[in-house]
Parts: structure tokens; C-alpha cells; sequence
């Protein structure tokens, strides 16, 4: 049998292609839901922002951090992990930046294998509370017409079968204040998204179903 679980990351594509020969399409099913909530009906496109809690929803925290380096080249640093990935024998997680070098997992928790092969990680023996670490250099600064620079993270979305899943996702990016500085983001501020602005960083950390853009732009100082 053969399933897939999209999840898009910092515009990137990450497909979790999850099957097991011992498993029929109800137990895989049982399995996916087994600390989860019941999939949500979302139009294409829509977005549906759902309180935190502490359950065990799928949560992606990265950092991305822009160095001085950066605003002239395009690349940046960033740190990311998933606590909470789905209990399963054999996933395929699958980067589609264009430009990425120094790919690498840091850390691998409750996970039997965590193995790099070009642009993917190929996992085997995922069981509950687990947790993957990567670090990577990509470049996705990108200088605008108007001068200005922008980082386009998503669209997020975690999608399996017919419906959407809850998908918590923590975006934290450093920058140099003293050369840059935030002149829009989107989705803006709006009631039920959490952005938070604070010395040299931005945070959004949101828990939602649907698909999520996010758009951060810097002009310089």
C-alpha cells in the first residue's frame, strides 16, 4: 500500500511518503489518527487557525538566520525539527529548495534510521515521541525590484487522505538590525495568527489546518 502525507516547508516541497506492507489502509489510518484530531474539511486554498494546545499535533519549529553575508549572497542558515512525527515503519521526507549545501540531520530521537540521500532524509522505525533535526544552508533571501528583501516561507499544509490535519508550525528569523529591518508580513497581525516582533528576530507560531503562506519583507536601514 502506498500513501503520501504533504507537508510544504520555506517553499519547499516535503512529501512523506508512508507505507507498510504489514499494514492495510485501515490501520495505517488508525495509526495516523491515533493522537490526532479528526481530519478537517477545508476549501482549497482556505486557512483555519485552531487554538494551541498540548496535544501531540505535528509541530515544525525552524530557524532561519540572515547574516550582513546574506543580503549579498541570498543564502541563510536555518535549524529545523519535528517533534511528533506520525508512528510508522518507512517515510521519505523531500526538500526541493534549489539551491541547498551542508544538509545534514543533527538529531534523531525515537527514530531507527534517519539517512541522507541527495535532497531527501529517508526514515525508518518511527515511533511516538520522536523527534528529527536538520541543518542547512539554502539560499531563499531574495532581493525585490523596489530594493527591498523578502523570505517566502509555505504554502504549509499537512494533508492526508480527503481532509487536513492539524499542523503546528514555530518560524523564528534572525536578522541584522542594524542593516535590515521588517517593512510588511503576511498574513499581518491578524486576530488568531501569533506574530511577534522582538529585538533582531520575528516570530510566528501558529496552529492551523489548510494552507499557510508566510511572507516576510526587510528594507534596509
Amino acid at each position: 500500500m502506498h500513501y503520501q502525507i504533504l507537508i510544504l516547508l520555506f517553499a519547499l516541497l516535503i512529501s512523506f511518503n508512508a507505507y507498510s506492507s504489514e499494514m492495510n489502509e485501515e490501520e495505517l489510518e488508525a495509526r495516523f489518527n491515533e493522537d490526532e484530531h479528526l481530519p478537517i474539511q477545508v476549501d482549497e486554498g482556505e486557512l483555519i487557525l485552531l487554538p494551541k494546545t498540548d496535544n501531540k499535533t505535528l509541530h515544525s519549529i525552524s530557524e532561519i538566520t540572515i547574516t550582513p553575508e546574506s543580503i549579498k549572497t541570498g543564502w541563510v542558515k536555518i535549524d529545523q525539527c519535528y517533534k511528533h512525527l506520525d508512528s510508522i515503519n518507512l517515510t521519505e521526507i523531500v526538500y526541493q529548495y534549489q539551491f541547498i549545501k551542508n544538509f545534514h540531520v543533527t538529531a534523531a530521537e525515537n527514530i531507527q534510521t534517519a539517512k541522507i540521500n541527495k535532497n531527501h532524509i529517508e526514515l525508518e522505525n518511527i515511533t511516538q515521541h520522536s523527534l528529527l533535526c536538520i541543518e542547512a544552508d539554502v539560499k531563499i533571501l531574495n532581493k525585490n525590484s523596489d530594493n527591498t528583501y523578502s523570505i517566502k516561507n509555505g504554502p504549509y499544509h499537512r494533508r492526508f487522505l480527503d481532509g487536513y490535519f492539524p499542523f503546528r508550525v514555530t518560524l523564528i528569523i534572525h536578522y541584522p538590525e542594524s542593516l535590515l529591518k521588517i517593512k510588511r508580513t503576511s498574513p499581518s497581525n491578524a486576530v488568531g495568527l501569533s506574530l511577534n516582533k522582538e529585538r533582531n528576530k520575528i516570530i510566528y507560531d501558529n496552529v492551523f489546518a489548510g494552507q499557510l503562506i508566510i511572507n516576510t519583507v526587510f528594507q534596509t536601514q
